[in-house]
């Protein structure tokens, strides 16, 4: 971006920014790892002429696909820790996109002032 690189300002408001994005996906991340990871499912089974419904929540961990039990009195709050932990992962992704453009921004500033610094230090020979 030519305008970050000749003005000071503007790449220290990037760099400030950046810096931001950062603290605050960290802080996400943070976040995150609190609620529980997984998918909420329901197992029907009949017995005897009547269905019964469990309720189970379906992570991974190490690879392997874990099924757990869940209690009925459990489902309401676990299912709102879920949309909180998708809203979180969503909100992580943006985040990220954010850091690269911003890595992007900044280091081709920097790489593009090295490149006209250098040429201007280094003069071929003829």
């Amino acid at each position: 971006m030519k305008v970050a690189e000749k003005d000071r300002v503007v790449h220290g408001m990037l760099e400030e920014e950046y810096r931001r994005c950062k603290d605050a996906l960290q802080s996400l991340q943070d976040k995150i790892e609190r609620y529980p990871k997984g998918t909420l499912n329901v197992r029907k089974k009949q017995h005897k002429g009547k269905e019964y419904s469990y309720h189970y929540l379906v992570s991974r961990e190490g690879g392997k696909v874990v099924n757990r039990h869940v209690a009925r009195e459990s489902i309401p709050p676990l299912r709102d820790q879920l949309k909180e932990r998708d809203k979180y992962k969503k909100e992580i992704q943006s985040y990220k996109k954010r850091v690269a453009y911003l890595e992007g921004l900044l280091n081709t500033s920097k790489s593009r002032r090295g490149r006209i610094e250098g040429s201007s230090r280094h003069k071929p020979s003829r």
